[in-house]
């Protein structure tokens, strides 16, 4: 007996060792996955420091270590050829299977290969690329793309209120805005409140400060092109967003294995809760609402042949009452606004031999804009614009490339209405109170022809030269304009690139102006003459300094005549200098410092004075950086500092009797005093033409955002505070009725804004 309770020991003692040994340990099975793409990385090697014990994960990117005794301990993520390497830290419980999913930003080396330095495509002077990840980081912007792009040296705006970009000392009507090749009719809703694109769908802007080549160019001195997303890394994937303004949402998705689609949406809300509003000179019946969507389908038919189809569009509206008694006469009564851009195209890109490349593109853009203010005044416009366009790159060896290009256009427009000329820049005694009303009723019909021939060549190692022609034909001004243009590059020691570029570029002018009712139809293009040298410097693989000077020369510029309404009279220039400087580590900081210095003059009239432009601003310095603290958690921070706006002065007022009341008056001997003094008005009288400037503008954001990571989808929320020491900075001016005193009119306080995120 006592030698069977023996061996029944001996047989049971390695049971219970092992039932101890599992109940002490823990299995942990992970995931490795790309925070970008959603996707599963292979191959990558995963290390518990503490144990030294190692593994890989598989084609679905899973991992999985056995029999893992109980504690704390740190897994580190490796990736062959690349630089990642995430920690991260787990606990291990006895029993228990732990599965955490380890998201981690991948970033590959960047290797130089000297062996194929020639085969580069010599590029275009001051192209500023920018990737949508990091610049909706920026702090003050809510992941606005386009709001961001002041941060870059030489865009400007002119207030917290306005999206409008001043590039170098013009205005924005200098700029041409693409989207996925079509033309955008407004990139901003109400003038700048918000873009008027889904930042999320934005792959990359490329920002056209000058000096760009032959390719770009129809009544432009600037270019923003911007491309959408042209994959989508899952069958379905969403991301919604919620914040104090709107709401928007993406969905994106797979059609086969080579092809991709995405629509996206928004909508503003606040005219869903406040139907109307009342103030003492009246109310407003519709809150301003806006709206827009965007959607693009695309097939991959092979490696050679693409195809693709976009469309997009947006609207703004409201709606008031004015009636209170200090409401001047001519504009009592019902005001509405109402805005809209459609635009679309399908897209073909096919490479017909292995050196000769066709890209063909059918757009279709219409403008629409619809205007009643007061009893007298109204404007209604409808500007589609069809264009087909197609470019041709031919490859003559790795060193030489052509490129040419045709586009025809059509142009089909109506106004009606009853309205004035448009108030000119600078232009400050325009009082639309007197100014004579014209009755538009127009049909017209543009037509443009474009051509242009480019050779791209790297004619050495360390030199390459771009060199094209462009020319551009209008038949409403029955004009052909012939555009050279051209660069330089030269490949300076120390990873240093010197560039200089040369160009002119011609505007037809602006349809209001070319109007035959408010208008000059013989009107010509205006003339600008571009000078640009830049040098960008690699300080190091993760810091680059870029610094570049400028000057515009411009001729032919359309200003206000008395006896003609507007003449190509004007001249002007425009210079400067910018320095930027970009450091980035990986995904977890990046930071920006520029400055820019800028003139921009002009000349209205032959025998006056050289002026300020109004938008020119002459110091503009930005500080901005965003750090990660953790991988879910960031913080970021915007300071900028800009010289104040030129402006006209008010040196005094006279009193007038109301020319509108004279109208009415066959005898002066029928006025009496009581007439005078209930329909006295005050003119004011104005100083030099932007002879003074508003006081500096100063300003910080900040911005804190926190993601949560859930198996299939993430949430997120930000906070940012808008202009946080509470700055005063200076809009403009109010005055008293007989321009007497004035009140300043300030710009954003202190404000702070939250938004949410949901994606999937």
């Amino acid at each position: 007996m006592s030698r069977f309770i023996c061996m029944l020991l001996v047989l049971t003692l390695p049971v219970s060792a092992i039932v101890q040994t599992e109940a002490q340990t823990g299995t942990i099975d992970g995931a490795v996955i790309d925070r970008i793409t959603n996707e599963p990385i292979e191959d990558a090697e995963i290390l518990i420091i503490e144990l030294d014990m190692r593994t890989t994960t598989d084609s679905e990117g899973t991992f999985s270590f056995k029999e893992i005794a109980a504690g704390k301990y740190t897994l580190q993520v490796s990736i062959p050829r690349s630089k990642t390497d995430e920690k991260v830290s787990v606990e291990v419980e006895e029993g228990k299977t732990l599965t955490p999913n380890i998201f981690i930003t991948r970033v590959d080396y960047q290797l130089k290969a000297i062996e194929v330095k020639t085969e580069r495509v010599p590029k275009t002077a001051l192209r500023k690329s920018i990737e949508s990840e990091e610049i909706t980081r920026i702090p003050g912007t809510a992941g606005d793309v386009l709001r961001a792009l002041p941060v870059i040296p030489g865009i400007g705006v002119a207030n917290d209120f306005s999206g409008a970009l001043y590039i170098r000392g013009g205005s924005d009507e200098d700029n041409l805005y693409y989207f996925d090749r079509v033309p955008v009719g407004y990139p901003f809703h109400f003038g700048g409140l918000v873009s008027s694109l889904n930042s999320d769908v934005i792959d990359r802007i490329d920002v056209y400060a000058g000096g760009y080549g032959a390719e770009f160019g129809v009544d432009s001195q600037a270019v923003i092109d911007i491309y959408s997303k042209d994959n989508s890394p899952e069958n379905l994937r969403g991301k919604f967003n919620l914040n104090l303004l709107f709401s928007e949402g993406l969905l994106q998705g797979k059609i086969g294995q080579n092809g991709y689609w995405y629509a996206a949406g928004r909508r503003s809300y606040i005219d869903l809760f406040v139907g109307s509003l009342a103030f003492d000179a009246g109310a407003i019946t519709a809150l301003p609402r806006f709206w827009d969507y965007q959607v693009k389908i695309g097939y991959d038919f092979s490696d050679k042949h693409q195809l693709f189809f976009n469309m997009f569009a947006s609207g703004d509206n409201f709606a008031l009452t004015l009636d209170g008694e200090d409401v001047d006469a001519d504009f009592r009564g019902d005001t509405s606004f109402e805005s809209g851009f459609e635009g679309a195209g399908i897209h073909f890109r096919s490479s017909l031999t292995d050196k000769l490349t066709s890209y063909l593109s059918l757009t279709r853009s219409d403008f629409l804009f619809d205007v009643n203010f007061g009893p007298t005044l109204s404007l209604n416009i409808d500007a589609p614009t069809y264009t087909l366009r197609e470019d041709l790159t031919y490859q003559l060896n790795e060193r030489h490339r052509l490129e040419s290009g045709l586009i025809l256009g059509v142009e089909p427009g109506e106004v009606k209405g009853v309205f004035s000329r448009i108030p000119d820049e600078g232009e400050v005694d325009y009082d639309i109170r007197f100014v004579e009303k014209e009755v538009i009723d127009e049909s017209v019909k543009g037509q443009r022809i474009e051509a242009y021939l480019q050779d791209r060549f790297n004619i050495l190692p360390f030199l390459s030269v771009v060199y094209g022609l462009r020319l551009d034909y209008f038949n409403r001004i029955d004009e052909i304009s012939i555009q050279p243009r051209g660069s330089i590059r030269v490949e300076l020691p120390n990873t240093s690139e010197l560039q200089f570029a040369y160009g002119i570029y011609n505007q037809t002018p602006i349809p209001a102006q070319l109007s035959s009712s408010v208008g000059n139809p013989e009107l010509k293009s205006s003339q600008a003459s571009h000078y640009i040298l830049e040098l960008t410097r690699e300080l190091s693989q993760d810091t680059e300094i870029k610094m570049a000077a400028y000057y515009k020369d411009l001729v032919n510029l359309v200003t206000a005549d008395d006896a003609s309404i507007f003449l190509n009279q004007g001249i002007g220039y425009a210079q400067g200098t910018e320095i930027f400087l970009r450091h980035r580590t990986g995904d977890r900081f990046f930071g920006w410092a520029s400055y820019a210095y800028a003139l921009s003059k002009r000349k209205d009239r032959l025998g006056e004075p050289y002026r300020y432009y109004s938008f020119d601003q002459t110091h503009v310095t930005t500080l901005a950086a965003s750090y990660k603290l953790t991988p879910t958690w960031e913080i970021g921070a915007k300071w900028q500092y800009r010289t104040g706006n030129p402006y006209t002065p008010v040196t005094g007022s006279e009193r007038r009797i109301d020319p509108r009341f004279l109208e009415d008056v066959e005898s002066i001997d029928e006025i009496s005093a009581v007439d005078i003094v209930e329909n006295t008005i005050y003119i004011p009288i104005y100083g030099e033409t932007n002879s003074e400037r508003l006081p500096p503008y100063h300003r910080l954001d900040i911005r804190l955002s926190k993601t949560f990571i859930f198996k299939s989808w993430k949430f997120g929320a930000f906070v940012e505070i808008l202009n946080v020491y509470n700055q005063k900075n200076l809009l403009d001016y109010r005055y008293n009725t007989d321009y007497s005193d004035k009140d300043p009119i300030n710009q954003f306080p202190l404000i702070p804004y939250f938004g949410i995120t949901a994606e999937f």
